[in-house]
């Protein structure tokens, strides 16, 4: 009779509580590469193979996380949302899942939820030592807040990102935006200006910082108009503009309303 008990339960047991085996952990690791690199439809076929194969709930939860994650990368935000929900119900306090379902709930306009996922990751991190990964949180948290025109909390946690990692170039960009939203236009011209000067002097960031300075000038005087905006501008005002527009695009840029900009101002 014990013995009957006995493989009834080791039949039974929740293969979760089983550690992963070395070829699922070798899965898990080149699908790992695979996201990191941006190599995404080959990290999915790889977790897919994982969700399969691998029963172990360690190997589970984290076939989810790289699933999501590969879903993400690929822009198909609701399988993604739905690969980290599924992570989450085989663990809750799933970093890697929760992380993923914010950037599906981010990236699918849903930014209360996503807030919500972030600041329980906020909270389960607060002890981490792996300080570029908490700024990155910080980051995606003022993503969020920015979306909701929470435009002073959004400042605080991207300037917060930028104190544990003022390496990390695109937390100047950010702050940058969070600024253009917020109206603050000479403030933001300065964050692109420091991204410039940090090392970012690239095409992105130098049409951000054409594109507020264009702003700012239509905003002084007055006019959207290109046309009148060339007639009102000081000379001073116009070389600095036109300079911009041509390190803008020496640097990289292509955009037709700012070569817009230039044939009718930069004569």
């Amino acid at each position: 009779m014990s013995f009957f008990v006995l493989s009834f339960l080791i039949s039974n047991c929740k293969s979760g509580l089983v550690t992963m085996s070395n070829s699922c952990y070798d899965l898990i690791n080149t699908g790992q590469s695979q996201n990191k690199a941006g190599n995404y439809s080959a990290a999915l076929d790889n977790f897919t193979k994982v969700l399969q194969k691998c029963d172990a709930y360690d190997a589970k939860e984290k076939g989810y996380a790289g699933k999501a994650t590969a879903l993400n990368g690929l822009q198909q935000y609701n399988d993604a949302l739905a690969a980290a929900n599924a992570g989450l119900k085989i663990n809750a306090s799933s970093l890697d899942n929760l992380f993923e379902r914010a950037n599906a709930e981010l990236a699918l306009g849903m930014t209360d939820q996503a807030r919500t996922d972030l600041n329980t990751i906020t909270g389960l991190t607060a002890k981490n030592r792996n300080i570029p990964q908490r700024a990155t949180i910080y980051a995606k948290i003022a993503e969020a807040e920015m979306r909701q025109q929470l435009y002073s909390d959004a400042l605080q946690h991207i300037g917060q990102a930028i104190s544990m990692d003022n390496s990390n170039l695109s937390f100047y960009m950010q702050r940058g935006d969070i600024n253009v939203a917020a109206g603050n236009l000479s403030t933001a011209l300065g964050n692109y200006d420091e991204a410039i000067g940090r090392g970012k002097n690239d095409g992105e960031a130098w049409k951000a910082r054409t594109t507020t300075l264009i702003k700012i000038n239509q905003k002084k005087y007055g006019t959207d108009n290109a046309e009148i905006l060339g007639k009102k501008m000081s000379n001073t005002d116009r070389q600095a503009l036109c300079n911009s527009i041509r390190s803008s695009q020496e640097a990289g840029m292509k955009d037709i309303n700012i070569d817009l900009v230039q044939a009718s101002i930069c004569k």
